[in-house]
């Protein structure tokens, strides 16, 4: 019993007091082997560090950010090795000798021997953890929405209220995807950034993503930004299928979170489900906002909501160029009323504000005379950065229409004043007068082809919607379209007084509106020369005899708003398709119009003429003939023999007939001849007599007309009322009641 006690007291001694001793020992006396140990550990190291920074070069270029556990790891292992280097310069020092130069100094080997130990053990941990680091990267966190200044757009009331709608529908569980359209530079990607930090603020959605799409959508490259944007990693994925099929997963990876995705500046539509999105409406979680110059394009996507963004009103435009152009208080009255001028001819758009405020920021009061001369005079691109922002972005919306039909179309309307409201009627009369419409036959198909062109233009914003079935171009797009059709193969010009130049081979069509020309003289050739606009707002104007001598290409001449004489010249136009002369005072007692042998359009539309244009029925190519003169009693009824020369009439607006009691037996014989234009598709009269009127609807079939107006007036109807229907359908009116397309004459 006394000799285990003795055993197991030796044991602990030698446990507590002998082993730890030896320990002692063996850094004084074997410290070269521990630094060998400690180089060799830190030289393991070393080639773990190697892969850790090479897994590292791989992450960064895949831009996954470091995982922090990795980052210290680096910066743990530099120390060590820092630490290690101090004990292998100690070691070369401590083979000194002691001070007696006998034996070696023991204490340094010692504490070195001792370091070394430590570090050694260092080593080892941080070798260990090295090799768990499979991975080092972690994709970053999602990017910010982008997000500019706007310029405080939207604190403007029409901004405001278009913006509280846009949020509603995020809140709609039924709306699904959200477009924004307006024109170029009017702000609808800045109102989608605005939407979407607001959305972030108010917390509506968990997760929210962004890209271009631009012009040419490419697939590879949405789904790049849109998978940056919510941290997924598919750029090492060549096959765009492959990737939507991994995008699809990651929209669906946690149900419980909603996802705002906004696509911006989409020009043309393309299939959501190639991105990787789910059909619409199959996952009401996600949803989806478009921005878009083109509204089509958000219909063909599907959009259960459209909502426009306008241009801003005369206040709103007045104190955002205020705000771009820092405009105070203080400055001059001259500058300041300068300013006001130059912000309305801006025609409330955004972009241009901004790029025209800039430039004109701080500049001198004739500087900003300048400026306003050149945006009232079309040259908006003259203004510094002007060019660059704004004329090059509606340039692209322009090369960016889907035919020259429509270019053509819209180089046309650019023609007309600033402001003017363009009638349908007119450029469906100008499309056939210049054969725009290679594949068209008759007026009712051009017609057709017009109003399709012309939605397609309002719908990208290029055409603005005005009354009476009008349209009218913004004052900035007018421009940027004039300087087009001026540098282009159209050669399109728009005057305020006749050239006196003699180069003016180059022109193709020619628009003179102004309220100052009184005479247009000859002398200058235009051998090329298709189209002239002349709109003199009821001023005198003297056609010169030889005027329209040089002018043998003409296929269409609109005279719009003077008092004029129509010069016999106007014979010499053999090619004319279209001849316009409208609202105005006509002097044509020795009419030759009916010379004009090629001519198939011919309007008086709401004109004074001091003589009946009985030549006319020599017309026999002609197929539309407006009649509603402004003061029809004056020539009513008709002559008779006009219309049964005019067999390819498909147009006939005959304006108001009244007839008295002593012409009643004429009635027959106008009927007969309105009946015998088989060809007619539009028709319109108005008259004071009942059985006229029934007549007519009892022989002419009026079923079979695709657009007609028709009306039972009585004594005091004002003439002129007839002009408020310039556009019109297919109506039967009766003393102020209408009857629509339902009525069916023949029955």
């Amino acid at each position: 019993m006394a000799l285990e006690i003795l055993v197991s007291v030796v044991g602990k001694l030698t446990e507590y007091a002998v082993v730890p001793l030896l320990c002692q020992f063996k850094y004084m006396f074997c410290y070269n082997t521990k630094i060998q140990t400690l180089m060799d550990k830190v030289k393991a190291l070393e080639t773990k560090e190697s892969e850790v920074q090479e897994l590292v070069r791989e992450a960064k270029n895949n831009v996954e950010a470091i995982k922090p556990i990795v980052v210290d790891w680096l910066q743990n292992v530099d120390e060590i090795k820092k630490k290690a280097d101090k004990v292998f310069n100690g070691a070369t020092n401590s083979e000194m000798q002691c001070l007696f130069l006998r034996c070696p100094n023991l204490k340094t080997r010692y504490l070195l021997g001792k370091k070394a130990t430590k570090k050694a053990a260092e080593v080892a941990k941080l070798q260990d953890e090295g090799t768990l680091f499979q991975k080092v990267g972690e994709p970053k966190p999602p990017v910010e929405i982008p997000y500019q200044n706007p310029g405080d757009l939207g604190v403007f009331e029409t901004r405001i209220s278009t913006k509280k709608k846009i949020i509603d529908a995020l809140r709609d569980k039924n709306v699904s995807i959200i477009g924004i359209c307006g024109m170029g530079g009017v702000g609808k990607t800045t109102m989608a950034k605005e939407i979407a930090n607001e959305a972030k603020v108010d917390k509506l959605f968990d997760e929210f993503t962004w890209a271009d799409i631009s012009q040419v959508p490419n697939v590879i490259k949405i789904q790049d930004q849109l998978a940056e944007n919510l941290g997924l990693k598919i750029k090492d994925i060549t096959d765009k299928y492959v990737r939507a099929e991994r995008f699809r997963e990651r929209l669906g990876s946690d149900r419980s979170k909603s996802i705002l995705v906004i696509l911006d500046d989409a020009w043309e539509d393309f299939v959501l489900e190639t991105i990787g999105f789910p059909s619409a409406g199959d996952d009401k979680r996600l949803k989806i906002v478009l921005t878009s110059r083109d509204k089509d394009v958000c219909k063909r996507m599907k959009a259960q909501r459209i909502f426009d963004v306008n241009i801003l009103n005369e206040k709103e435009s007045w104190e955002f160029f205020k705000k771009t152009a820092e405009i105070s208080d203080d400055v001059t009255n001259n500058i300041k009323g300068t300013a006001e001028e130059v912000t309305k001819e801006c025609g409330g758009l955004p972009l241009t504000l901004v790029t025209v405020g800039r430039a004109l920021n701080k500049k001198s009061e004739h500087v900003w005379k300048n400026a306003l001369e050149e945006l009232r005079n079309s040259r908006v691109a003259n203004i510094r950065g002007v060019q660059k922002l704004v004329y090059s972005r509606i340039e692209l919306s322009y090369n960016y229409l889907e035919s020259d039909e429509a270019k053509s179309l819209l180089l046309l309307c650019s023609l007309f004043p600033k402001d003017h409201e363009i009638s349908t009627d007119d450029m469906v009369r100008y499309a056939w007068g210049l054969e725009l419409f290679k594949d068209t036959m008759t007026l009712i198909t051009t017609r057709y082809k017009v109003n399709s062109i012309i939605d397609n233009l309002k719908s990208c914003y290029l055409l603005l919607s005005a009354d009476n079935g009008c349209v009218r171009l913004h004052d900035v797009i007018r421009d940027v379209c004039l300087q087009i059709a001026s540098k282009d193969k159209h050669a399109y010009i728009g005057l305020k007084e006749w050239p006196k130049h003699d180069n003016n081979e180059s022109y193709n069509a020619i628009s003179l509106t102004s309220n100052e020309p009184n005479q247009l003289s000859s002398g200058l050739e235009y051998p090329n020369l298709k189209f002239l606009l002349v709109i003199c707002n009821q001023q005198s104007l003297n056609i010169s005899k030889e005027f329209f001598v040089d002018m043998k290409e003409l296929r269409v001449l609109d005279i719009t708003s003077v008092r004029i004489q129509i010069p016999s010249s106007i014979q010499l136009l053999t090619n004319l398709r279209t001849l316009c002369l409208d609202d105005c005072t006509l002097n044509i007692e020795n009419s030759t119009i009916g010379n004009l042998k090629k001519l198939e359009v011919l309007s008086f539309y709401c004109s004074d003429l001091d003589h009946f244009p009985d030549d006319i029925a020599q017309l026999s190519d002609l197929r539309s003939l407006d009649l509603r003169f402004k003061h029809s009693s004056s020539y009513c009824p008709l002559p008779h023999g006009i219309l049964s020369h005019l067999k390819k009439l498909e147009e006939l607006y005959i304006g108001v007939i009244r007839i008295r009691e002593d012409e009643l037996e004429q009635r027959g014989y106008i009927i007969k001849e309105i009946s015998s234009l088989t060809d007619l598709n539009t028709f319109q009269i108005s008259t004071n007599d009942t059985q006229f009127l029934l007549q007519i609807l009892k022989d002419m079939c009026i079923e079979k007309l695709e657009r007609f107006h028709i009306e039972l007036i009585d004594e005091e109807y004002a003439c002129d009322n007839i002009m408020e229907y310039y556009h019109f359908g297919r109506r039967l009116h009766i003393h102020g009641i209408m009857y629509a397309s339902a009525f069916t004459a023949c029955n």
